[in-house]
């Protein structure tokens, strides 16, 4: 019997284009065209929709996992790999998104620190932060979807971007596919972290209406991604040299400087303050999914297990000092996310579809 998820806590297939787009954007995307930039430059343009391209595929690859078993990653694991094996797969998704949850509320603390509030204490911003985020995970998965739609309104910033056009420098655009293929794919492979956020997919995908009828939502969400991006990395190309770029930390929060209204002297602290938008639907996802999978492993109620998950989070941000710290949180989860993504999401792919022939067979 396969598991099922009570109605009334489903949502609509069209709403996981939000949560897709919004477990996508976070923070991260703030610093993401430093590298990218200084390997492809001009043409990095290209890298940005290579890479949301490859996230279509494993979109695709996915939903093919999801709709063959009829049920989300945490019993998959279970059916294929046994419960010692598919416990300790969960166990490393739970650490991965624990991961990503003390990276993306430490980053926001570092850039509120740094253009807001300079004197203000890490643990002290993230208590509040986090009592916040306990409120909103305790309110169940469709309080989660309504805060990913209303933080959809920190996109209405990005036509700021327009004051800034006066600015603008297209000569930088030139020469076009002027890089190397190899130069390209770098840039490409340097843009799949702010890409990080589809495998929650594969945790949500019980609490659909219809599952099988939101791939194409889910499509839509990733492309809505890849818009955006393209969108902030022609605009930072346009203003600045590559050189320029690699002297910033958050170039994003930079191209604020641009921007000039008569009655707000600087905008570049409304970007920064409303970073707490992209901020909540990750960490609150990420504490979601991860109380269910320990829910369905070892029988804990999440409402018993979120406060663990809390101080744990709470700790770890107390405890990385300085923004050295925090790139150093990133690679980390750079690497255990792209292994997950490109080698073990295609692999698990292949491996269930052996499955299933061999089933059919029999």
């Amino acid at each position: 019997m396969k598991p099922s998820v009570n109605e009334r806590f489903t949502v609509s297939p069209f709403l996981i284009s939000i949560l897709i787009h919004s477990m996508q954007l976070g923070v991260s995307y703030l610093s993401m065209a430093i590298n990218p930039i200084q390997w492809a430059g001009q043409d990095t343009w290209i890298s940005v929709l290579l890479c949301g391209l490859s996230i279509h595929v494993v979109i695709w690859m996915m939903y093919g996992i999801l709709n063959r078993n009829e049920t989300d990653l945490i019993n998959t694991h279970l059916q294929i790999f046994g419960k010692w094996g598919g416990s300790g797969l969960n166990f490393i998704f739970i650490v991965f998104f624990l991961l990503g949850s003390i990276y993306q509320l430490r980053l926001f603390i570092e850039i509120v620190q740094v253009w807001v509030f300079p004197d203000i204490e890490t643990w002290s911003l993230a208590l509040i932060l986090l009592l916040l985020v306990y409120y909103c995970v305790a309110g169940g998965f469709r309080t989660i979807v309504g805060i990913s739609m209303v933080s959809l309104v920190q996109h209405l910033l990005i036509f700021s971007l327009v004051f800034a056009m006066p600015f603008f420098q297209f000569n930088n655009l030139l020469p076009m596919l002027d890089h190397s293929i190899n130069s390209i794919f770098k840039a490409a492979k340097e843009m799949t972290f702010p890409y990080f956020g589809v495998e929650m997919l594969l945790f949500i995908y019980m609490f659909i209406k219809t599952p099988q009828k939101s791939q194409k939502w889910a499509h839509l969400g990733n492309m809505l991604t890849t818009m955006f991006y393209l969108i902030i990395i022609l605009s930072l190309v346009l203003l600045f040299k590559p050189h320029q770029i690699s002297t910033e930390i958050w170039p994003e929060l930079s191209s604020y400087k641009f921007v000039r209204f008569p009655f707000i002297e600087h905008i570049e602290f409304i970007g920064a303050a409303s970073l707490i938008f992209a901020l909540f639907p990750v960490i609150c996802l990420n504490l979601w999914a991860s109380g269910r999978i320990m829910n369905i492993m070892v029988n804990v109620k999440r409402s018993t297990v979120l406060p663990m998950f809390l101080i744990i989070i709470f700790i770890a941000v107390c405890l990385i000092p300085d923004r050295n710290s925090i790139e150093e949180v990133k690679t980390i989860l750079s690497k255990i996310g792209f292994y997950l993504i490109y080698i073990y999401i295609p692999f698990l792919y292949i491996v269930d579809m052996i499955r299933m022939k061999v089933r059919k067979v029999a």
